[in-house]
This record gives structure tokens, C-alpha cells and sequence, in this order.
């Protein structure tokens, strides 16, 4: 019989435990990596350079990208950057690749306080802006 009790017992702590754990919220790497990402791309950047196709560029000297949660303002960014709107991941397993609003991909990723941003523009204009650009920024 007291084996009988024993047995019972720790039946029901480890049943116990098990109810407890299914209440934790369990956040992978990845999203964590993504909370973190988005916790640091908040503010105000301003452009220290931007490069097309690896060549430094003056086109945007005076560019400015305001992020408040996953919306965006952009000051001096045309036609690369319009002058508000959305982002968010590309999709769940990606850590710093993003989709606008107007469905160009970047990527983004903070270094030591510096936000450098990738975007492709594939707009063919008389001006010729299509091309890899490189936003490298600081707060």
C-alpha cells in the first residue's frame, strides 16, 4: 500500500509539471532575433553615405529614415524610399530580409549603433536609378 502511495504521488507532481510547462510561451531563436532587430532599428537614421552599385553616391546626402515600430518615414528618399509606409519580415525564418509595402525586399542589420540597409531598385527611369543601393546610417 505505501508503494501504492509513492506511485500515486509522483504520478501526480509530474502531472503537475507538465499542466505548468504548457502555459510557457516558447519564442525560438529566430523571432527573438527578430524582436531584437526591430527593438533596434527604432528612430531616427540619417544617411553618413549611400552607395549604388559599390560606388559612393551624393544622390541622398541628406536622407533620413524615421522607424517607429514596423512603419516608416523617410525624408530626401526618392525614388528608392517613398515618403511613408510599412514593413515586416519577409517571412518567419528570416532574422534581418524585410518586405515593404510595395513589396521591395531589403535587408537591415545594426552594427555597433550603425544601421546599414540593402535595397535593389528595379525601376528603369531616364535618370537610372535601378541598381543595388546601400544605405549606411547612424542615429
Amino acid at each position: 500500500m505505501t508503494h501504492l502511495r509513492y506511485i500515486t504521488a509522483i504520478i501526480l507532481i509530474a502531472m503537475t509539471a507538465m499542466i505548468s510547462c504548457k502555459n510557457e510561451i516558447n519564442i525560438t531563436p529566430t523571432e527573438q532575433a527578430q524582436k531584437d532587430l526591430i527593438d533596434a532599428l527604432q528612430g531616427t537614421w540619417t544617411a553618413q553615405e549611400v552607395r549604388k552599385e559599390n560606388t559612393v553616391i551624393s544622390d541622398f546626402a541628406n536622407f533620413s529614415l524615421t522607424i517607429n515600430d514596423k512603419s516608416y518615414s523617410t525624408e530626401n528618399g526618392a525614388p528608392v524610399w517613398p515618403n511613408s509606409g510599412t514593413f515586416d519580415f519577409e517571412n518567419v525564418e528570416t532574422e534581418d530580409e524585410f518586405v515593404r509595402q510595395d513589396g521591395r525586399l531589403f535587408t537591415a542589420s545594426v552594427n555597433n549603433g550603425n544601421l546599414t540597409i540593402t535595397i535593389v531598385y528595379q525601376e528603369e527611369t531616364a535618370r537610372g536609378e535601378y541598381g543595388t543601393y546601400e544605405f549606411l546610417m547612424s542615429q
